[in-house]
């Protein structure tokens, strides 16, 4: 240590001159102002005691009235108290909270779109600095009513989300305030963050650490309404989230928030924001975990003990909110039996049936589910005496009712036709169901939702299970114009049309409905389907087809109108559509004429009789070129035979007189007009199969009737096969030389062909019938074979060669193998026709009814091809 020693005082020699220093300095400045933009001026000052007597003028004169805010927003108070920065670092905490409240005031009285994002963007930029260098209290006031005011840009919520730090010191502040505007405006800018989120931004923001939920939570039974009602829209936010990564995924805070909501609720269940702690907890118990925290600690029973003593003297628009809590509890069946047992049914049937306005979607929802408990069921089915289902029709018919109602109520009718189908389908018969489909369809798409209009087509496929109630349902031309007409414009809606489709399907057995849609463009409406992209459409219109053949009327509408066109030119644009090919099929098997025109193929079970039955002797590379023929006045090139067994003599309506001035280079001798006819009689074919059946009977071979759809008598196929050969060669052998099989010389195809030629003049074209032939070779003769084949009831098939020259059938006779039970006679007896296979070819030409097992010698001769 130093051995000097410090002296404290110093003696000085020279002092300042103070009165010269004074003289000097500059002198404390007064002046009054009474200009604003000359006050403005005064913020550039570097002086603190400046800034706050102008910020203090400045709020005083703001305070005083909304049109002095409107006058220093024009003079760019905001812009330029931002370009300040606010005065952050100003020491003065009064100026900082001057500028503060002048800020506020201006954004107080400014709308959403005056300022741009840009602008708004800078002031947050400075309010997120301010706000972190911050600690004063007031100050944090403001800066997050800034705060607030400024998300209510929805690009300015979205980018704060990836200001980090902000949010923490947000958080914390948030969670320890005591201050009521400060807590309420951190929960309203929380709720403009959510807005703005999507589900899988808003589980990461939710789920950071520190996530103020908790606070949120208790904030319910604050003292102020306003904070409520803000944490209530915050909740029901963060609720809507039910999966299990939720915030809410901690089962405390489960039945936490479930405690406070339960709690807010019955400390005053007439308290303004009651339908707001209501409609959060509906929100919250559509997760199962917590109705069952809701049910299993006694919240349940809490809440209707409290109801109990309080029901009474609730208004009724708190009663049937409160419904929502117990519709949303409903949607799990275990817990029905509880809410029966509290009477909760009865307070919804009151509600549906005694609300003199319409009733919320909320209660009709809450009977659907409930309708799965026996007990709520009967007592709802009881309510019928009152009216309770013409209220539903009521409900669902008036376009002056919310649609979620409406909906609600078509699916409720659906519901109780599922669980209770009688006494339900007897009540709406009685009330003209039909009738307010019809007027409810009728609105259009308008005014319909999709949803509505599924419930309704399902009311009407469930009523017509009931063959009674389908023939009413048929007779009301009208609902099925409706749905026809709707049909057509539903084409952007891809599940509408698939629901139309399957409704038609379910009252098409009806003759006025069938008659409805053939005039009402159902057709058109097809076409249009199988063109769609929709794989769902074009399924839908298929299976119509396929259960719409059965009807003569619907397969010659496909033919003639093109519908057949579209499944046939569209097939390889229909690859998943599994019922397309069948589609064709189905059309097929009902029209042997257009089936053998594009197959060139009849098998067992496509049956001729019944209707005409064209074969031309050209082979059509396009079946529509045919399908003209037969549809307009024209007449072929080739020969066209025409079989029919229930026409002996032409209708007058199908022969058409050629006036005499179209006639050129013919003798028109005589009274005789010169008629043609393309639906030829045939008189001779009724005659030829009559003689045919007494020669079976002769030889024992008329099976009994009862026998021929279900069992084959295989041992007397080859007998049958050989008399009915014998028929045909006995009606078309006149002039036809008979020769060997082996040998290489064709048959007198030149005598048929002069022989048709003949028939053509006589008829004057050439549709002739086949009763007319007379000289006839493979192609002749294959088809009458075929034709008395089926009306005898023998499985026999018609083929086209390749070359389109000859026709010949097949007939199958399985060979009987020892030991072997899937060629027993007696299991294939039984057999299915279309389960058959063709064995032998029939020989029409050379040895008469004898049978050539396929790919053997003599068959490939008779053929041609050896």
């Amino acid at each position: 240590m130093s051995n000097e020693t410090k002296r404290v005082y110093d003696a000085r020699s020279k002092y300042p001159d103070r009165g010269k220093v004074a003289e000097n300095s500059f002198n404390p400045l007064s002046v009054v102002i009474k200009n604003l933009e000359t006050s403005l001026l005064l913020l550039a000052s570097k002086e603190e005691p400046v800034l706050q007597v102008v910020l203090s003028h400045l709020s005083e004169f703001a305070r005083k009235q909304d049109e002095n805010i409107l006058e220093l927003k024009q003079q760019l108070l905001l812009e330029s108290l931002v370009d300040k920065e606010l005065f952050i670092d100003a020491e003065s905490v009064i100026v900082r909270r001057f500028a503060l409240f002048l800020i506020t005031a201006i954004l107080d009285n400014t709308e959403l779109g005056e300022y741009d994002t840009e602008k708004t963007t800078a002031l947050l930029d400075v309010a997120f600095r301010f706000y972190l260098k911050e600690n004063d209290e007031f100050c944090i006031e403001y800066l997050t009513y800034i705060v607030n005011l400024c998300l209510r840009d929805p690009k300015v919520a979205q980018s704060i989300v990836e200001n980090i730090e902000f949010l923490e010191k947000f958080k914390n502040i948030f969670i320890s305030s005591d201050n009521p505007d400060t807590v309420f405006n951190s929960i309203e800018a929380l709720h403009k963050i959510l807005q703005v989120q999507s589900a899988e931004e808003m589980l990461e923001f939710t789920t950071l650490p520190g996530f103020p939920v908790d606070r949120i939570v208790c904030e319910l039974t604050n003292e102020f309404l306003e904070i409520r009602l803000a944490a209530i829209k915050v909740l029901k936010t963060l609720l809507a989230d039910t999966s299990d990564d939720s915030v809410f995924e901690p089962l405390h805070r489960c039945f936490f928030v479930l405690q406070q909501l339960v709690k807010a609720f019955c400390l005053d269940p007439k308290a303004p924001d009651a339908l707001g702690i209501i409609e959060v907890l509906a929100t919250a118990l559509r997760s199962e975990k917590m109705t069952k925290l809701f049910f299993e600690q006694n919240l349940f029973d809490q809440m209707v003990e409290n109801l109990k003593e309080i029901m009474d003297n609730l208004p009724p628009e708190v009663v049937c909110a409160i419904i929502s809590i117990f519709a949303e509890a409903a949607k799990y069946q275990k817990y029905l039996p509880r809410i029966h047992k509290a009477n909760i049914t009865d307070m919804f049937i009151k509600c549906l049936m005694k609300s003199k306005q319409e009733p919320a979607p909320f209660v009709i929802m809450g009977i659907i589910r409930l309708i799965a408990h026996p007990e709520a069921l009967r007592a709802f089915v009881a309510e019928y005496e009152n009216g309770a289902l013409s209220r539903l029709i009521s409900l669902f018919r008036a376009p002056d009712v919310s649609i979620k109602t409406r909906e609600q109520s078509a699916e409720l009718i659906g519901s109780l036709l599922v669980n209770s189908f009688r006494v339900t389908a007897e009540q709406l018969m009685e009330l003209n169901i039909a009738e307010s489909l019809t007027i409810t369809l009728k609105q259009g798409l308008s005014e319909l939702s999709i949803d509505l209009i599924l419930s309704l087509l399902a009311i009407i496929e469930s009523l017509a299970d009931n063959d009674e109630y389908r023939t009413i349902i048929g007779e009301n031309t009208a609902l099925t114009e409706q749905i026809a007409q709707l049909l057509m414009r539903s084409y952007a809606h891809s599940i509408l049309v698939h629901n139309i489709f399957r409704c038609l399907c379910t009252i098409i057995d009806e003759q006025p409905v069938r008659e409805v849609l053939l005039e009402n463009y159902i057709i058109s409406s097809m076409k249009r389907a199988l063109k769609s992209l929709s794989n769902l459409v074009k399924t839908a219109v298929t299976n119509f087809i396929l259960q719409t053949t059965r009807f003569n009327e619907f397969v010659d509408a496909y033919i003639d109108r093109g519908i057949l066109e579209v499944l046939m030119l569209f097939q390889k644009h229909a690859f998943c559509v599994s019922t397309w090919g069948p589609a064709i099929e189905s059309i097929l098997s009902k029209c042997p004429t257009m089936k053998f025109c594009i197959r060139n193929y009849l098998g067992f079970t496509d049956i001729t009789a019944g209707k005409d039955f064209y074969v031309s002797k050209r082979k059509f590379e396009d079946f529509r070129c045919f399908q003209n023929i037969l549809r307009h006045d024209c007449s072929p090139l080739e020969a066209v035979l025409v079989v029919n067994f229930d026409r002996p003599t032409a209708l007058e309506e199908d022969v058409v007189c050629v006036p005499t001035y179209c006639l050129h280079d013919v003798d028109n001798a005589g009274d005789q007009k010169w008629v043609y006819c393309k639906r030829p009689a045939d008189d001779k074919l009724p005659e030829y199969l009559e003689a045919l059946n007494e020669t079976l009977a002769l030889n024992g071979l008329v099976e009994n009737p009862d026998k021929i759809r279900r069992s084959i008598d295989f041992e007397n196929v080859a007998k049958r096969s050989k008399i009915i050969a014998e028929a045909v060669n006995s009606v078309m052998g006149e002039d036809i030389k008979i020769l060997d099989i082996n040998t290489t010389e064709e048959c007198s195809r030149h005598t048929v062909r002069c022989h048709l030629e003949h028939l053509r003049l006589t008829y004057h074209t050439n549709f002739i019938p086949i009763g007319a032939v007379h000289s006839g070779c493979q192609f002749e003769r294959a088809i009458l074979f075929k034709c008395f084949a089926d009306q005898i009831g023998l499985p026999c098939t018609l083929q086209r060669s390749v070359d389109g020259r000859m026709l010949y059938n097949e007939v199958p006779l399985p060979l009987e193998v020892d030991k072997d039970i899937h060629c027993d006679q007696k299991t294939l007896k039984f057999m299915p026709w279309r389960m058959l296979r063709p064995t032998h070819i029939v020989d029409l030409m050379y040895n008469i009814g004898e049978l050539y097992p396929m790919q053997s010698r003599q068959a490939l001769q008779y053929l041609r091809l050896y």
